[in-house]
């Protein structure tokens, strides 16, 4: 069983899923750590993953709920939709709309792991959304 989670900060971002401007949503990856930590568990359950705004200067840095979504890993498609082998992580494309989203912002992204035993299993990290110098529309 999974002892924690982690997002793979290095790798998730908003982004366009089709190349187009703006961005359209998250791509969020997403590993599992056992009691010794090694990654590249499969887990079974459900995942709840909220984008909040940020807040500089808090004692509790996330603002508004700005999006919510709900990911089931109960079954074998499931697994399949999410799962990349040669990573050993899972990938989710979170649809949003960030076209009236400013740049130049930060964003908490949070994942809640609930699994069919009751265990809760939680971790976040902070979102920059900017555009490189010249760029229009991509992240």
């Amino acid at each position: 069983m999974p002892t924690g989670i982690e997002i793979v900060e290095s790798f998730t971002r908003i982004k366009s899923f089709d190349n187009t401007k703006p961005p359209d949503g998250i791509e969020l990856l997403l590993q599992a750590v056992n009691s010794l930590g090694n990654t590249g568990l499969m887990i079974v359950g459900d995942l709840r993953v909220e984008l909040f705004d940020y807040v500089p200067a808090s004692g509790n840095s996330k603002g508004r709920r700005l999006e919510v979504w709900e990911i089931e890993l109960s079954t074998e498609e499931h697994q399949r939709a999410h799962w990349n082998e040669i990573t050993q992580m899972y990938e989710f494309q979170l649809g949003a709309d960030l076209s009236v989203v400013p740049t130049g912002r930060k964003f908490i992204l949070a994942v809640t792991y609930n699994s069919p035993l009751g265990e809760h299993l939680q971790t976040e990290c902070v979102l920059d959304y900017r555009l490189p110098t010249g760029a229009r529309g991509a992240a």
